[in-house]
């Protein structure tokens, strides 16, 4: 799309949107250094976004936040899929099961967005907050649902993508994770073996639709030293996940 065709103040905006959620909480001057920006420009479009409700200020040191606005917004979106109300049960028995936790993700482009869980009854437990976003290739949950997308989507998603390495375990190159994603389809779930965080293990997999897309994906994470890689309480996590999934994805009207 030709550069004419965007509206730089709306791009501006976002752009400020965006780097509060990376940095948390910056003042007037620092988001101006950041993005290149006059003070007075970034004073206006901060005024214009208190206005709206997308940002607040901290009243102790003036500094700006993003609001919940847009977690909202995204929350009701997905809630309108009717996903989120018909997944919560069964994210409940998994998480009365095995007292880890149990996490619900969506893809949005590159990313997995994390937009349910239920926490770990234990006192040392994985925990990945929802709303959190990682790219999908770090993650069992964003794996599980690429490798259901066409090959070629995966492809053209990627195929610039710089493989940040988050651990030594983190997939470092495209050819790796599409021969990862051919594993995933052979065995029916994905594996994240310290990939993201060390330590951190995590098992997923796809709900699936009436015509074999993938709709989300629902995982289960534990610190890595509370079970082996193929021990049978792994094998036990893995069994409950595939089970589930498949469970749902009769309901969302897939046929295997």
């Amino acid at each position: 799309m030709k550069k004419d065709n965007y509206v730089q103040s709306v791009i501006r905006a976002l752009e400020i949107i965006e780097i509060l959620n990376e940095r948390k909480e910056m003042g007037i001057t620092e988001i101006a250094s950041s993005l290149d920006l006059d003070k007075s420009t970034v004073h206006r479009l901060i005024n214009t976004l208190r206005h709206k409700g997308y940002v607040k200020q901290n009243i102790l040191n003036q500094k700006y936040s993003n609001t919940f606005k847009l977690f909202e917004m995204g929350t009701l979106e997905v809630d309108r899929t009717g996903l989120i109300r018909r997944v919560n049960p069964f994210l409940e028995y998994l998480a009365q099961q095995t007292r880890e936790t149990v996490n619900l993700a969506l893809l949005e482009g590159k990313f997995t967005i994390y937009v349910d869980k239920r926490e770990s009854s234990e006192v040392i437990r994985a925990d990945l907050g929802v709303g959190r976003r990682y790219p999908a290739y770090t993650t069992s949950l964003g794996k599980a649902i690429l490798a259901y997308l066409p090959e070629e989507k995966v492809i053209e998603l990627f195929r610039e993508e710089k493989f940040v390495s988050f651990t030594p375990n983190t997939i470092g190159s495209l050819d790796e994770l599409l021969a990862q994603l051919k594993l995933i389809r052979r065995r029916g779930y994905a594996y994240d073996n310290e990939e993201l965080i060390t330590g951190l293990a995590c098992v997923a997999s796809a709900i699936r639709n009436y015509d074999g897309n993938p709709l989300a994906a629902i995982s289960i994470a534990f610190p890595r030293y509370r079970y082996q890689k193929g021990s049978p309480e792994e094998e036990r996590i893995i069994s409950l996940v595939l089970d589930i999934t498949r469970k749902l994805s009769v309901e969302f009207g897939f046929i295997s």
